[in-house]
């Protein structure tokens, strides 16, 4: 079966915070690429062989699609080893890679009423995404566990949303990941009323957890959650 790649080329990088490079994406195969439409769609990128060996991809948010200028924007979260991670510190412009048509998970029922959004650092380009694409006024509550303070982003939307950060290195900090999420979700104890969506995204076992602690004391059916578990804890992160 042959994979139908695009060619696309590094146009801009940039840290836009301590733990995060963005990266923009360019070029002429980019106008057969079709967005899914969905906030949390995401690519399998495949970065090229060091010393020729195999390349190795790694599925990545699309952070932003702009169907104008034909670009696809990477936010990279700089972990301590990986080749993701190394290919976003070391990119230069002009640099050229290969990606995947786009796929997705969000899809909240056509009855919800209010959103519940909680991730770790590598799910928030999706919950950035998903909060700027909510229509005006619609309810949505955030929990995001970034490593640092100065890891929060600003994120422009029109819902109404109530954010809340958390942060698991520095001074006063120092927990696992693996904790984490499950330490998060099993804070809320109440939610509005109404049909309500669940997306959670971060480490394979803390997102599982989190999703049962939903399923077992909120009721929320099957459609009401979706669990992505972007890494796993103690394997190199995406």
């Amino acid at each position: 079966m042959t994979l139908d790649y695009f060619s696309a080329t590094v146009k801009h990088r940039e840290a836009i915070t301590p733990s995060m490079v963005r990266v923009v994406l360019e070029g002429a195969d980019l106008h057969r690429f079709q967005s899914t439409g969905r906030p949390d769609e995401f690519i399998w990128l495949s970065f090229p062989a060091a010393d020729h060996g195999e390349e190795m991809g790694r599925y990545y948010t699309v952070r932003r699609w702009d169907a104008i200028h034909r670009e696809i924007t990477i936010d990279f979260v700089i972990h301590e080893i990986g080749i993701a991670t190394n290919w976003a510190q070391r990119v230069l412009e002009g640099d050229q890679i290969k990606l995947l048509p786009p796929r997705f998970r969000f899809n909240p029922p056509s009855d919800t009423q209010f959103i519940l959004l909680i991730a770790d650092i590598t799910g928030l380009p999706a919950v950035g995404r998903i909060l700027e694409q909510l229509p005006a006024g619609f309810k949505a509550i955030v929990h995001v566990a970034v490593p640092f303070d100065a890891d929060r982003q600003i994120i422009a939307t029109t819902a109404d949303v109530c954010i809340n950060w958390y942060f698991w290195r520095g001074p006063k900090h120092n927990r696992s990941l693996y904790t984490e999420l499950p330490r998060i979700a099993e804070s809320i104890t109440s939610l509005p009323a109404g049909p309500g969506y669940v997306w959670i995204a971060g480490e394979a076992m803390a997102v599982s957890k989190s999703r049962k602690y939903f399923r077992d004391e909120f009721g929320f059916e099957k459609d009401q959650i979706t669990a992505v578990g972007y890494w796993i804890e103690g394997q190199a992160r995406v």
